[in-house]
């Protein structure tokens, strides 16, 4: 397998937990209509705030991420294997982001609701989309900055 399969692969393995992670907050948007009245008005504003926010947290911000994993995957010295395609502490990382989201929908009536919540689902969503087109590009990339 080589780089560019990999950065393939994981570029499309953020626009579909990207896609997941919207259908999963459309849902949570339901619930808030039917279990929790939210209004029409509420669920405008909701999904456009967490797709304007979603997509300035994908170019601004996990597109840095994006960018670091894909510098990594370049460096990498054959042969290439598919769990390469992150590092080990981005699957830890994954790990502890899926307990978040089980204990945002639990919990959600402490932060305003389901409607929160699926904003919150959305907006990650919508940042995963934005941030895979650094996977997609041929060119070669700066190096990410380290973060401190």
């Amino acid at each position: 397998m080589g780089k560019q399969r990999l950065l393939q692969i994981a570029g499309l393995i953020w626009v579909i937990v990207g896609l997941f992670l919207i259908y999963r907050g459309s849902g949570l948007y339901n619930l808030a209509v039917i279990e929790q009245n939210t209004s029409k008005e509420t669920l405008i504003i909701s999904i456009i705030l967490g797709v304007v926010i979603g997509i300035l947290k994908g170019k601004f911000v996990l597109s840095k991420t994006a960018l670091r994993n894909r510098n990594r995957i370049n460096q990498l010295v054959p042969p290439l294997s598919i769990h390469q395609i992150f590092s080990g502490a981005f699957y830890g990382l994954i790990a502890g982001m899926m307990v978040l989201g089980f204990l945002l929908r639990e919990f959600n009536t402490y932060l305003g609701g389901y409607v929160v919540v699926a904003s919150i689902y959305c907006g990650i969503g919508m940042a995963l989309i934005a941030a895979s087109s650094v996977y997609w590009k041929n060119e070669q990339l700066p190096p990410a900055e380290e973060v401190s």
